[in-house]
């Protein structure tokens, strides 16, 4: 049996009291999802922000967390309970001051384990801010 996630899912998860309240304050959308793939959008709010305009590490984050759990939620199997087990961060630059992008993608997933990888990226100029891998466990 397949099970969809959709956009309107999606934004009721970011809604929802379930979300981690850090993650619910960042405000983030959906901007699209895909066959084992999402896309999350971030504005540089003064919570996702640090002194000085730039995306805070702990936000960018929380993003890439956020948005690799959308991407498994996608693989017809729906959404379920997902723990990160490894999250490997790479900041590029600070961005801030334009709206960034978390396009997430599922590299392997098998019953019990996800692989996934996301790259962050400036929505107007295309600038790359972060990238993250991580894995995910499945409970049954």
């Amino acid at each position: 049996m397949t099970a969809e996630f959709t956009l309107e899912q999606g934004a009721q998860v970011l809604a929802d009291a379930t979300m981690p309240g850090c993650v619910r304050e960042l405000g983030l959308t959906v901007e699209h999802l895909g066959k084992g793939s999402a896309t999350l959008r971030m504005r540089p709010t003064p919570m996702a922000c640090r002194e000085g305009g730039i995306y805070a590490g702990q936000a960018l984050s929380a993003l890439a967390d956020t948005a690799m759990c959308f991407a498994i939620w996608t693989d017809g199997r729906g959404r379920r309970p997902v723990a990160t087990v490894d999250l490997h961060m790479t900041f590029l630059s600070g961005g801030g001051k334009e709206d960034l992008l978390a396009k997430a993608e599922i590299v392997r997933s098998g019953r019990t384990l996800s692989f996934c990888k996301v790259s962050m990226v400036l929505a107007d100029s295309g600038k790359d801010v972060a990238s993250a891998m991580a894995i995910f466990s499945l409970p049954a």
